[in-house]
């Protein structure tokens, strides 16, 4: 059987710039297969491994995963930032996970989507040979990605029980990417049509839609909320308490960092993030202090980072030159306030993360908690507020009343580390509170308040 075709994020660029990042930020899981291959490699202290505990755990009855070091970082980084397995045995003796990331796969009927995860710096800031001419090395692990799985899977539902065929769902991928890629209006105003006119598509049924008709029916949508909003001028309405409650505590998911330290932390670290969590609820007084990605700190200068300023300690020159400014602890209060968010370069930023995301699949399905699109796409617009709401953390903690692009990006490197991977976002909770802002009519509102 031919290999199914890749369907590439062409305005999408990636190379690594070697942050590290990834290799202390997550917890890689590996075969049977590789850990017979690691351990045939033969490591020793000579190489640079301590010998004190395994390079590789057991999580679970034929399950196990790589080792980290006691500062978090994988046992096969070394000083440089560089991964030894690579190094000393090239890149396919590493394990397929450290392979694949930061692109994500996923199947689609007749082709394969391929997406990028924006918690790599790299891809946030659209750095390296753009994606569209690194098929080969990319077929090559899709065809190790997808070895021995089933293909032949249905697409996620429209919304509720509306099933439609692989070619329908396309169509509505389409009519989603075609109202991104419009830069006629701000990011802001494409976003509130997109919402607009998937409030039609909530209450209508598909079961005779089909085809020519369905593409009929989103020109129509597509016009209709064009007309409905017509350029920049857009109505900015406050979200009411409950919703602002609940958008808060999506915050707080989706800027906790949890990596092996976490764990290891104990109790201690378990009552202080409890604790975070009932001061991002309650939205009172200061906001708390959560740590930032590794990658985050170093791509883009950590003013996050530790549970006060004295523990902020800077790891990069650009850091420390930030250290040296006048740093504040706002309040909650403090970022209900505009702070020009809706700019030519951040409207960039999320037009670029939107369609990557739309056009790999990369928010609903499998790949977001196996919801259907309409809900999936509800979660992927409130990542627009929740990352300018942290990006503003950023620039309201320098005494700025304005964002600068690397905040919206340190926040978006941040916040995707957490969409659709975070076990706490998958939880019935998590989704029922997406689900109750929307019935709530709200998701539009945060949109927009957020934004300003």
């Amino acid at each position: 059987m031919s290999q199914p075709s890749l369907k590439l994020p062409v305005i999408q660029n990636w190379s690594c710039h070697n942050c590290s990042g990834c290799c202390r930020e997550h917890l890689i899981e590996i075969t049977e297969v590789e850990k017979r291959r690691i351990e045939k490699q033969g490591w020793t202290a000579k190489d640079g491994i301590s010998m004190e505990r395994p390079v590789i755990q057991k999580i679970a009855r034929g399950r196990y995963r790589l080792a980290h070091t006691a500062d978090g970082a994988c046992v096969f980084l070394n000083e440089d930032g560089l991964c030894r397995i690579h190094a000393n045995f090239g890149e396919s003796a590493k394990p397929l996970a450290c392979r694949v990331y930061p692109y994500a796969y996923h199947p689609a009927g007749k082709e394969i989507t391929v997406s990028l995860r924006f918690s790599c710096p790299s891809v946030v800031q659209n750095l390296g040979t753009p994606v569209a001419r690194q098929s080969a090395g990319l077929r090559q692990v899709a065809s190790e990605v997808i070895a021995g799985k089933k293909m032949a899977v249905a697409p996620p539902a429209i919304h509720g029980s509306q099933q439609l065929d692989w070619a329908d769902f396309h169509r509505f991928l389409k009519a989603l990417d075609d109202s991104f890629a419009d830069e006629s209006v701000n990011f802001a105003v494409r976003l509130m049509r997109v919402l607009t006119w998937l409030e039609v598509v909530e209450v209508s049924q598909f079961s005779t839609v089909r085809g020519a008709k369905l593409d009929d029916y989103l020109a129509r949508l597509l016009a209709a909320a064009r007309k409905a909003q017509p350029d920049n001028d857009l109505p900015v309405l406050k979200p009411g308490r409950s919703a602002r409650t609940m958008f808060r505590q999506m915050v707080a998911q989706y800027a906790r960092h949890d990596t092996e330290a976490t764990a290891r932390g104990g109790l201690k670290t378990k009552l202080r993030l409890a604790a975070t969590a009932v001061r991002f609820a309650t939205g009172r007084g200061r906001v708390p202090l959560m740590p930032e990605p590794a990658s985050v700190s170093v791509a883009f200068g950590g003013n996050l980072r530790g549970e006060s300023d004295a523990e902020a300690v800077p790891s990069t020159p650009a850091e420390s030159r930030r250290s040296q400014q006048p740093s504040r602890r706002p309040s909650f209060a403090d970022l209900e306030a505009p702070f020009s968010c809706r700019r030519p370069d951040v409207d960039e930023l999320f037009t670029r993360y939107f369609r990557v995301k739309i056009q790999g699949i990369h928010f609903c399905g499998p790949a977001h908690y196996d919801t259907p699109l309409l809900e999936g796409f509800q979660s992927l617009a409130l990542m627009y507020p929740i990352t300018l709401w942290l990006a503003v953390l950023r620039a309201a903690r320098r005494g700025d009343s304005r964002i600068e692009l690397q905040d919206a990006q340190a926040a978006l490197a941040t916040t995707d580390h957490n969409f659709g991977y975070s076990p706490a976002l998958g939880l019935r909770s998590a989704l029922n509170r997406v689900r109750i802002l929307a019935r709530m009519q709200q998701v539009t509102a945060i949109c927009g308040w957020y934004s300003r």
